[in-house]
């Protein structure tokens, strides 16, 4: 949005409830190229047209002050004019409605209440079938579908005898501003606004009453399970699933959720869409006692598996270090069980988020714990998988032989197994020793995996991966395509962790075309996300590429900043646990620029837990049969 502000050939309206502070200065003032256009509700002359249009009688003495009280809302004057246009003893009369009801009194009241107030009048005038017919619709989590109303309310011993009937009172509430139809999908929802007053309004019994219908249509459904999760097209597919967890967490049966969350959403939401954003949103509703608190499932290991999958969540959302807290809360109650494959998984999972957060030698520490378990469970595919992230955390400190090594063996394994293949982080690596031609036949090789397995993704990281190999190969096009594909798939999704990679990348091939502006812009999408993740190693990368764009400039200054900053972010624990590329680039802008590099602090050994010793490829040898 701050990139649209300095746009000159082109104007762009965005409509929004909330005034976005991406498009704010830290005082509430606009940013210069942006201008806020606060909408209050219609103009007199125009809400009173809208109010005839609807046929509805009254003087403009009369109706004006009873508009300004909901700030001239059109939604709420549609809402009132459909009740009283609907009144059977004098429609369309609103001097007599309201003789008739002399409790419809918002004059008095805040405009929270004024809301409610009014919506609660024009629920009124609804008759028994048409209430259940919104009340339910509110209690869906996504919109409706057409075809699941008729499910649901159409039959003999349903409150509709035919379709005709449920279309007419789908047609009479959108008429009345209760309800919106999405004619392409043939979908019905409700503005926020009037779901919540109606829903409210219901008792917990008449709640509990509508969760339980709902649940038992849903459950009646076929639905796609965790061993045909790449049969998954989109979200809309898992939409049964979706709703029946929304009515099972409604009904308070929270084991019921986890457990269909676990069959039937984990890892069609996580593997095939990659839709982290839901996910969060998801399991978010196991915690109704708040996320500091476990969640209200009653065996423990539910429990910790639930905190290891919002830990996945949000770290791919952009919050590793929130995730590390996660992934923590989760291995105490591992620990505590003696679930010891589980715990050399979550461990794991740990050491990718420190590993993003620069905590590189606790990172590995833990990456080291996970592979000696998997080694005392001569678990061959939990081996494969440690390996690979122990070889990263080493090839993140620049150790070249002992990475390759653990790669390499973990690869090995995973050819003779069903262990993930780590072309990836094979490519990673390749790309910071400079070896692009073999990063751009890692980088291959990932994407054909990740198609295959159906990964999202995985196939948003091999696209990122083959724009930075091409980077390095200085073929630009085709950088240029690899780089945006991967960035328009890491946003569709909120994978923050592979959008600022790739924004990165093609700030430094906007640079090398000389196209300085274009490259500090798309840094200025970096910054604030790699601060709050923190993703220091990132925040690296992005200081070093800016401080090359300011020495291309000729400032000097701006670039000894920046290569400053890049050099404090690298260090990380201090050598040998630094991040090693981020840092060598650092010291090589710092020194031609004739700039000293800071003085901080070493590495210091006693303030950390002892580095766990555990040979990488032990004597019986596992030969890849890759190239």
């Amino acid at each position: 949005m701050r990139k649209l502000a300095t746009v000159h050939s082109a104007r762009i309206l965005i409509s929004t409830r909330l005034y976005p502070a991406d498009l704010q200065t830290e005082t509430g003032t606009g940013r210069f190229g942006s201008q806020a256009l606060f909408l209050h509700g219609l103009s007199d002359d125009d809400e009173l047209n809208l109010w005839r249009a609807f046929g509805i009688s009254g003087s403009r003495e009369a109706l004006l002050p009873l508009f300004h009280t909901f700030d001239n809302h059109p939604l709420l004057i549609q809402v009132l004019a459909g009740e009283i246009a609907h009144d059977r003893r004098t429609p369309g009369d609103f001097d007599t409605w309201r003789k008739n009801h002399p409790d419809f009194n918002p004059f008095s009241l805040p405009l929270v209440q004024v809301r409610s107030h009014v919506l609660e009048f024009a629920l009124h005038g609804l008759d028994e079938t048409t209430q259940k017919v919104l009340y339910t619709i509110a209690a869906f989590r996504m919109p409706a579908a057409y075809d699941t109303l008729v499910a649901l309310f159409v039959g003999k011993r349903k409150p509709c005898r035919s379709e005709n009937a449920l279309i007419a009172i789908l047609a009479d509430l959108e008429d009345r501003g209760l309800l919106g139809w999405d004619r392409r999908a043939n979908r019905y929802d409700q503005h926020p606004i009037v779901r919540d007053v109606p829903w409210t309004g219901l008792g917990n019994q008449a709640q509990q009453g509508i969760y339980k219908t709902l649940s038992t249509h849903f459950e009646s459904l076929p639905m796609i399970d965790r061993n045909n999760w790449q049969k998954v097209e989109s979200l809309e597919d898992l939409t049964p699933a979706i709703e029946l967890f929304n009515t099972l967490i409604g009904l308070g049966r929270y084991d019921d959720a986890g457990d269909l969350y676990y069959e039937r959403l984990e890892y069609a939401l996580l593997y095939r869409l990659g839709a982290s954003r839901q996910r969060v949103e998801l399991l978010e509703m196991l915690f109704p006692d708040g996320l500091d608190q476990l969640p209200r499932l009653s065996k423990p290991d539910d429990q910790a598996y639930v905190l290891s999958s919002l830990a996945l969540s949000v770290r791919a959302s952009g919050q590793p270090g929130h995730a590390a807290a996660l992934h923590r809360r989760n291995l105490d109650i591992r620990e505590k069980m003696s679930d010891q494959l589980s715990m050399c998984t979550s461990l794991n999972n740990l050491s990718e988020a420190l590993r993003f957060s620069g905590a590189l030698h606790e990172s590995e520490v833990v990456a080291r714990q996970a592979l000696l378990i998997a080694r005392q469970l001569s678990d061959q595919k939990a081996e494969s998988n440690s390996l690979f992230f122990v070889g990263l955390t080493l090839a993140v400190r620049g150790k070249q032989g002992e990475s390759a090594q653990a790669l390499d063996r973990s690869l090995a394994l995973a050819l003779q197994g069903l262990a993930y293949k780590p072309y990836d982080y094979k490519a990673m690596r390749a790309l910071w020793l400079r070896e692009y031609t073999n990063a751009q036949l890692w980088a291959d090789k990932a994407m054909t995996y990740c198609q295959q397995q159906r990964y999202e993704l995985g196939t948003i990281m091999a696209a990122r991966l083959q724009g930075e190999a091409a980077l390095g190969l200085d073929d630009r096009a085709v950088a240029d395509e690899r780089l945006h594909h991967a960035l328009s798939l890491a946003r569709a999704v909120n994978f923050i962790e592979e959008e600022l990679p790739a924004l990165i990348g093609l700030a430094e091939l906007r640079r090398r075309q000389g196209d300085l502006k274009a490259a500090r812009e798309l840094l200025d999408d970096v910054w604030e996300p790699a601060e709050r993740g923190p993703y220091k190693l990132l925040h690296a990368d992005a200081s070093n590429v800016l401080a090359q764009i300011e020495r291309d400039a000729g400032d000097h200054s701006t670039a000894a900043k920046a290569a400053t900053t890049a050099y404090r972010l690298a260090w990380c624990d201090g050598p040998p646990f630094a991040y090693h590329w981020g840092l060598q680039k650092a010291k090589a802008h710092l020194s031609a620029l004739a700039h000293p590099e800071p003085t901080l602090p070493p590495f210091n050994a006693s303030k950390y837990e002892p580095m766990p010793e555990v040979e990488i490829d032990p004597p019986d040898k596992h030969e890849s049969k890759e190239p």
